[in-house]
């Protein structure tokens, strides 16, 4: 009998600690399931405030702006990785969260002309549809190139091209000295070199947020060339 009172209490015990366990579990998840409070301030590069500036997470855009004096409020998942503010005056800024509840913004003083606007989308990379405005070379000036470095020097606006050297502009100024990240057909490529203007169907330059996609190889913007194909070439 003694032995079976026993064997009752441990068997209590057991029960009691699996139910606190389980209590304390649901506990957890309840606060995993929370949104996080983000504040801050939006800056431009003088250290003063940016109004209206958009915020995106994961690069999707949000309903959030910052306020007349660049102080902004937003709400995101405890699963959300990256914030972003965008400014077509002012440029952009991008952290990664990492649990930060306090994080402030200078932008980098690039205007951002590629912002969304009313009824735009993003594609799958982040780039507004407004953004994509590849320059199409016309049919009848294509054989009065003597290489792809004229060719853009002609029919693409906002770069300075200096023999092989291309730089990028960005609103009124212009990029570093270092080359722009060259993109055929969507590969990642050294040199452009050996590009036939003939094969070229068209141009596009991305610069600013849409650059971001690429990285650091993006800094200096994006020159994307996109070929004509097989029976292309014939229309």
């Amino acid at each position: 009998m003694l032995k079976i009172m026993k064997l009752n209490k441990i068997f209590s015990l057991i029960v009691t600690i699996c139910l606190m366990q389980s209590a304390s579990g649901q506990n957890t998840d309840k606060k995993s399931d929370k949104t996080i409070t983000i504040t801050g301030k939006v800056l431009n590069m003088d250290h003063k405030p940016v109004e209206g500036a958009v915020f995106y997470i994961d690069n999707i855009i949000t309903s959030f702006k910052s306020k007349s004096n660049g102080s902004y409020k937003i709400k995101v998942s405890p699963s959300a990785l990256s914030l972003e503010v965008r400014s077509p005056e002012y440029g952009s800024g991008k952290t990664l969260i990492n649990n930060q509840t306090t994080i402030n913004f200078t932008l980098n003083g690039i205007a951002d002309n590629q912002a969304l606007k009313p009824g735009d989308k993003e594609n799958e990379k982040g780039i507004p549809d407004s953004a994509k405005k590849p320059a199409k070379p016309k049919a009848k000036k294509m054989n009065t190139y003597t290489d792809i470095y004229q060719m853009i020097r002609g029919e693409v606006s906002g770069v300075v091209v200096s023999g092989r050297s291309i730089q990028i502009q960005q609103g009124h100024s212009f990029f570093g000295s270092s080359d722009p990240l060259f993109v055929v057909n969507g590969i990642i490529v050294n040199s452009i070199d050996n590009i036939n203007p003939v094969e070229v169907k068209s141009i596009t330059v991305l610069k600013g947020s849409s650059a971001a996609i690429y990285g650091v190889r993006g800094a200096n913007g994006v020159i994307s060339i996109t070929l004509i194909n097989g029976p292309e070439k014939e229309k």
